[in-house]
Order: structure tokens, then sequence, then C-alpha cells
């Protein structure tokens, strides 16, 4: 009798066996980060649905699990739209349970996957469906890349470094290839009819230590390479200014001085050529209030460094105007030369999606419209080089940072305000997301952010320095910039993931072929 049989004979066992595996899941993540647990812990889960071939069946328990996990590991939601969205209590937890159930329908699909692959005979087929289901996670509807199983694993570790060929999802192929590899021995007779479990557990083995030997390769040349691009000193400024003032009109002064107190100091302790402000620095229109950006460039210009900041803009379309998350670069002569607006906005964050069906809502920022996504994505242009911006969550979405180097940028800046997650797991979650953006493409990244964690990242993923949480500070180092060739995945995308929808698309024809054959 094997595993799944005997944790089948009770009908209770068999729901533990979800939340077992939803805990395992949460456990591994960060800001617990016993990332170990990632390769396993789905077993459980599976050992589920080895006893079912519905389809309905199948979404249900992945549902289920998604309830468990995302409520465990999400849970700063809630924080951010009661605490700082202004929502009643009620319509906070409203909210919350309608993202926890969205979120929750991708792990429902994880388990449909699983009984499809199953169905047409290929059950070997389920962790290539499984990473298209990872990357379908950010696109619209609501476009939310968080959650995925490689966020569990930190991109310094040398298994981690095969996201520059197949980027983030093929290191969730992995994951998912790994624990059905383990399910498969679980469930796998006794005896000589235990042999092919046990032999495509060894080839999945010899994968992992190919991939892990990869890493180590990469790790090495990478880090000799980088010794010969151009260092530059940058300070990372983190003002832990909390979210529930930072937008008051009285704190529009108070804060811009924090900033201009912290840079100065920052240049007369390590006088860089690049000081990066977060998202959101400034919460006035510098068009409307001129007079008070002056003491910007002043600083930037008697300094002479370059500045990155995000605030506020509007442009006019007609007589109305169109409200953008933006960044701003300032050379050393205190002109502005270039503005990137944010291109992919926070659902309830930036902007309200549904608003007509969830009237309550509001986004956290609170400004009375949405903001509009910009439609330009370049690299600012500076006299240190191409530097490519990308603002809060964007840092999440693998595309945005290789069109950027893919368009020249030599170095990656990523502002962010985390002051809405409050002390949750959230800042945590966001700096592991946003760290593979490094070694995808082999680029340095900075991380710049109001209340932290403010980071510096090297091509390999390692964090060279980090601010803590709600901490006032400067984060000072030296970054590289880029020179030299493009990784794979910069130069040609998701590949893999084609390679995977083109395999899965081959086997489902052939197995309906077979079956019209037979039938």
């Amino acid at each position: 009798m094997n595993i799944a049989d005997r944790w089948g004979k009770n009908s209770w066992s068999q729901w533990i066996l979800i939340a077992l595996s939803g805990g395992l899941l949460t456990l591994s993540f960060p800001p617990i980060g016993l990332y170990g647990l990632i390769w396993f812990a789905l077993v459980p889960f599976f050992l589920f649905l080895h006893r079912t071939a519905s389809a309905r069946e199948g979404f249900l328990a992945g549902f289920l699990l998604g309830l468990v996990h995302v409520s465990t590991t999400m849970y700063w939601i809630s924080i951010s739209v009661y605490r700082y969205g202004g929502l009643p209590l009620w319509g906070a937890a409203a909210l919350t349970l309608l993202f926890i159930l969205y979120l929750s329908l991708y792990w429902g699909l994880i388990g449909l996957a699983f009984i499809g692959a199953k169905r047409i005979g290929s059950p070997v087929l389920f962790p290539f469906a499984a990473a298209l289901v990872e990357y379908i996670r950010g696109l619209p509807l609501i476009r939310f890349p968080w959650g995925g199983v490689e966020m569990a694993l930190p991109p310094h570790l040398a298994v981690s470094q095969v996201v520059d060929i197949t980027g983030i999802y093929g290191l969730g192929f992995l994951i998912y290839l790994t624990n059905y590899a383990l399910y498969r021995i679980a469930v796998s007779p006794k005896g000589k009819r235990a042999l092919p479990a046990l032999f495509q557990g060894a080839l999945v083995l010899c994968l992992l230590a190919s991939a892990w030997e990869y890493g180590h390769v990469r790790i090495h040349h990478i880090s000799k390479e980088i010794a010969s691009w151009k260092g530059i000193e940058v300070s990372l400024i983190q003002p832990d200014i909390d979210q529930s003032v930072k937008w008051k009109k009285s704190w529009q002064v108070r804060g811009l001085d924090r900033y201009l107190h912290l840079t100065g100091e920052a240049h007369r302790a390590f006088h860089p050529a690049l000081v990066i402000w977060p998202e959101a620095a400034l919460t006035f229109y510098i068009n409307l209030r001129p007079g008070l950006f002056k003491h910007v460039t002043d600083l930037v210009r008697d300094n002479h460094f370059t500045l990155i900041f995000g605030a506020t803009s509007y442009t006019l379309k007609g007589e109305k105007p169109i409200f953008h998350n933006s960044a701003y670069l300032v050379s050393p002569q205190g002109k502005i030369l270039g503005r990137y607006d944010k291109i992919r906005l926070v659902p309830f964050g930036e902007y309200v999606p549904f608003r007509r069906w969830i009237p309550f809502a509001k986004n956290i920022v609170g400004t009375e419209e949405d903001f509009t996504p910009g439609k330009i994505l370049q690299p600012l242009p500076s006299d240190i080089g191409p530097i490519g911006v990308t603002i809060c969550f964007e840092g999440i979405f693998p595309d945005l940072s290789r069109t950027l180097v893919r368009k020249g940028a030599r170095l990656l800046v990523n502002l962010t305000n985390d002051a809405w997650f409050g002390r949750s797991s959230g800042p945590y979650q966001h700096l592991r997301l946003s760290a593979y953006r490094a070694v995808e493409n082999r680029c340095y990244l900075v991380r710049s952010t109001g209340t932290g964690i403010s980071a510096i990242v090297d091509p390999t993923g390692r964090i060279l320095g980090r601010l803590p949480l709600q901490i006032e500070g400067i984060l000072h180092g030296i970054v590289r910039l880029k020179s030299g060739g493009k990784t794979v995945y910069t130069r040609f995308g998701n590949l893999f993931l084609l390679c995977c929808a083109v395999l899965i698309l081959a086997v489902a024809v052939g197995s309906w072929r077979l079956r019209q054959r037979q039938g």
C-alpha cells in the first residue's frame, strides 16, 4: 500500500493534505524563508489529487490550497486598504476577501492542470503547464504576478542562476518538476514496478544538479566579468515618512526638508555620483511649486550629482488633467533630462478595477482620480549612462526590466513606496521578487524605498547592502554599469514558455488523434 492509499482511507485526512501544502508554501516564503521546504511543499497536495480524475475536484482542491496559502502570505492586503487606504472596516474586509479569492483562482488552475495532464495520458506535462499558469498571473484581467513558487528561493542561490536563460518561470518549472517527481515516487508500488518512478526521480536529480553546477559556473564568471565594468558611487535616501502623513499638505515642505537634509549628509560623507530618492518622494507637482522645487535643483547643481526621484505629475488632455506616477532624472547641472510615467499601475493602489461593481473602493494613494498609465518605456538619459527606471511593483514584471536592458540601460533602478505594507511580510516579498531582475539581465539593481527595504543587488542576485524597515537612513555603495553582451533571457525573453506551450499543444493533439483512431 502506497502513501496515497494510506491517507485516502479517511476523507478528513485528504483535506489535511491541502492545508499541509498551503502551510509549507507559506513557511517557505519570505520573511520566514525556509526555502528548502519549497522542493516538497506541494507533494501532499498532489497526493490529494492522486485519487481523483475530476476536473472540478482538481480545480476546487487547488482553489482551497490557494485560500490557505494566499491568506497567510498576503495578509498585508488588509493593512494596505484599511490602515492606509481609508476604507471602513467592512469595505477593507470585503476587498481583501475579493483579492484573496481572485489570487486563489490561479491555484485552482494549477489543480486543473494536474488533472488535465493526467487525463490526456501524459502526466509528466504537468510541470510545463504549471509554468504557464505562473506566467498567466501577470496578464490582464488584473496584472498581479505576486506569489509564484519561485518567490520562495533567494536569487543568489546557484540553482536560481538559470533565470538568465529561462526567466523566472523556468525556476518555477524546476520546483514543480521536483515536487512532481517526489510525488510519483511516493505513490509508486513496491518492488520492480517502482523502477520507472525512481528512474524519473534520478533524471530530475540530474537536471537539478546540472542547474546547480551551471549556477556555480555563472556566478564565478559574472563575478570576474563585472570587475572590469565602470564603477560609480550611489546613495539611496530612505526618509521613513509614514504613509498616513506623507500625503498631507503640511508634509510637502517637511518631507522635502528631510530629503534635502539626508542628501546633504550623503554628499558630505560619500560624494556620490548618483543619488536616488524613492517613489513619490515629492508630494507636490513640481511645475506648480517651482520655488519649492528650486531647493532640489540648487542642491543638485551645487554638489554636482545626478538625482533620480519619484513624484506625481499631470498632463492636460483638453481641459482635463491626466495624472501620472512619475520618475524624474535631474542632471548635475540641475536640468531635468527625462521623465518616466509608470506603465503598470497597482490595482487598488493607483486605480480601481471594476469600479462600477465595487463603488466603496478607492485607490490607496487617495487622489480623486485614478492614475493613467504611461505609454513609453525607455531608459532615462544621463551623464552616467542610460538608466532603466521602474516604479513600485513594476519591478516584479520581468518584461519591463528586460525591455529597458535591451534598449541599452546599463543600470536598473526601482523606486518604491512600501509604506502601505506596514511592518508585514510585504516588503520582504517585494524585495525578493524585484532582485531577480538583476540576475535575469546580469545588471546591477538599486532599489530606493520610502520606509524600507532599500537595497543594492549585484548581477548574481547577492544583496550587497540594505536598510531595514522603518528606519531613516542612507544606503551607500558602489555599483557597476553593465558592459558587454546580453543574456539569453534578455535577448529572447520567454522562449522557454513558448517551448512549454508548443510541447503541451503537440502532446494534446497527438493524444486526441490517438483516441480518435481507437474510438
